[in-house]
């Protein structure tokens, strides 16, 4: 097992090594509605597809050579940490605003996923895996390694339920491309005004579920969210 230090995040064991490890254990059911943000594709102007599995291997939980990786958000405020607050400044200082063309480039959707095990990265589960939470915070390319073992161990988790780096308090989920998840459903219904009382139909199976996309710059929690993080508009 490689070593853990301080301000560096460690790899991961070998597939054997972390194969024995009994990964259901630290595992929780995780579902329900989450916050989706995507972009503008630029050469069409209409949002990309809000369900968009990622093998980039560009961002923390998506490996190239991995099953593919989707990210949602808990809440729409923790989603636009994740996306804006590494460009962010203090409270008060210029680097802390969005401007009126980013806000029209970025869309918000909700997604409906069905229950699934997912890796809980609370509690001492970092440290029963080996490593610790610089795996949240830490080097992308290893914790891709960490994202690659989890995704291909035997029990098959839904993914990585961890806490934002940018707002503890702010949940995220790294869902693994897993049989039955696609192709997804689209439910008109399942917009912010419905989403109080939206229910899965047993018609939907596994599979996940989109409802429409709204433009960043016109949805309805957007006024109160940069107020609460203290956030102006350019």
């Amino acid at each position: 097992m490689p070593p853990k230090i301080p301000g560096k995040l460690n790899e991961p064991p070998s597939e054997a090594e972390f194969n024995a490890l009994r990964i259901a254990a630290f595992c929780r059911s995780k579902g329900g509605i989450f916050y989706r943000l995507h972009p503008t594709n630029r050469s069409t102007g209409d949002p990309w597809h809000p369900v968009f599995f990622s093998t980039r291997g560009t961002t923390r939980f998506d490996p190239e050579n991995g099953v593919g990786t989707l990210y949602v958000a808990q809440s729409l405020a923790g989603a636009i940490l994740e996306k804006f607050d590494d460009r962010w400044g203090p409270v008060g200082s210029i680097e802390r605003t969005l401007t009126r063309a980013e806000l029209d480039s970025w869309w918000v959707t909700l997604i409906d996923l069905a229950p699934a095990a997912v890796f809980s990265t609370r509690g001492s589960n970092l440290s029963k895996i080996g490593t610790d939470a610089q795996l949240l915070t830490g080097d992308y390319a290893i914790a891709r390694q960490w994202a690659l073992r989890l995704m291909n161990h035997p029990d098959k988790i839904g993914g990585i339920a961890y806490a934002s780096r940018h707002a503890y308090s702010r949940g995220n989920l790294a869902i693994f491309l897993r049989d039955g998840l696609r192709p997804e459903s689209y439910d008109a219904n399942l917009g912010p005004a419905n989403k109080r009382w939206w229910r899965r139909e047993a018609g939907h199976g596994i599979a996940i579920v989109h409802g429409p996309q709204i433009k960043l710059a016109v949805h309805p929690q957007l006024k109160a969210i940069l107020t609460d993080l203290e956030v102006g508009v350019l």
